[in-house]
């Protein structure tokens, strides 16, 4: 069975349950029975989503130290195999959430839409693919609110999808920093093709605070009744924006061998922070709402 689950990319899709689920809390103000087939049925979508997208990535991956493992380039499993999985879970997750929300089924094929139909060929040829890629992490906890009953219209969930847009972005560069060397022996286009590295590492900084900044925002928007909540937050990002300065510090100071190691930990642990930063304003919002 192993192969079959490295198919579908388990971390990432159990992130797009746990956001769903915030969406859902949020606008439901509750944990009920309801919830499980809405989250049985993102992860179905987002599963098939990340199963066709090793198939369209096949030969792509074969190049790549990081990704040759996988079970489509390693001949685990066939192409021909992989997609009827991918489809078949596709299927079965838009019918589970159909049968409670035809809304909440269309945004999450629209998600895999975005992700298979436009992500994952624009990332061949322009290396901003990351931009529109983001709209990918936006969707989940909308379709989490639809299903409770929440309406699309609500800057609620507009404030919710948009902490979660600008998180993707220095997901997706901070990633780029780390692998660069398996974006270049694939020949993907990447950042570096139109920055040099200092503006790439600016960049990302950039985006990290924004995505600290975006966070800051939710009292705004009614979405932390409790200040204590709101004080976490703020603390959080603030650690997280200090903590990313020495992205900028370890650039500054050149590309010498071991500096090239600390710089690739750097951004590993960069990665990780702001992850967790996300987890955590997801873990706060939902129990601001059922406290």
């Amino acid at each position: 069975m192993k192969p079959w689950l490295q198919l579908l990319k388990l971390r990432i899709t159990i992130a797009s349950t746990v956001t769903t689920m915030v969406g859902y809390v949020l606008a439901r103000g509750q944990f009920d029975l309801p919830l499980l087939p809405v989250l049985g049925g993102i992860l179905l979508q987002a599963c098939g989503s990340a199963a066709l997208n090793q198939v369209q990535d096949a030969n792509l991956d074969r190049k790549m130290g990081r990704t040759a493992g996988r079970p489509i380039p390693s001949g685990q499993i066939s192409r021909g195999a992989a997609a009827a999985y991918a489809l078949a879970l596709l299927t079965a997750g838009t019918v589970i959430l159909a049968m409670n929300s035809w809304t909440a089924a269309w945004l999450g094929l629209g998600a895999a839409v975005v992700y298979n139909g436009i992500y994952t060929p624009m990332k061949r040829v322009s290396p901003f693919a990351a931009l529109p890629g983001a709209v990918i992490g936006a969707l989940p906890p909308v379709v989490g609110w639809v299903a409770a009953g929440g309406y699309l219209s609500d800057p609620t969930i507009h404030q919710i999808a948009f902490f979660f847009f600008i998180w993707q972005i220095p997901h997706f560069w901070l990633l780029l920093l780390f692998y660069e060397k398996d974006y270049t022996d694939g020949g993907m286009p990447s950042l570096f093709d139109r920055f040099d590295r200092r503006q790439v590492v600016k960049l990302t900084f950039l985006w990290i605070a924004a995505t600290c900044v975006s966070a800051f925002l939710m009292p705004l928007f009614d979405l932390l009744d409790r200040p204590a909540l709101a004080w976490v937050i703020c603390g959080a990002g603030l650690l997280v924006i200090v903590r990313s300065l020495t992205l900028l510090r370890l650039q500054a100071l050149g590309l010498a061998a071991d500096l090239r190691i600390a710089f690739a930990r750097n951004c590993r642990i960069r990665f990780m922070e702001i992850n967790t930063f996300a987890l955590l304003v997801s873990a706060l919002l939902v129990t601001d709402a059922l406290i």
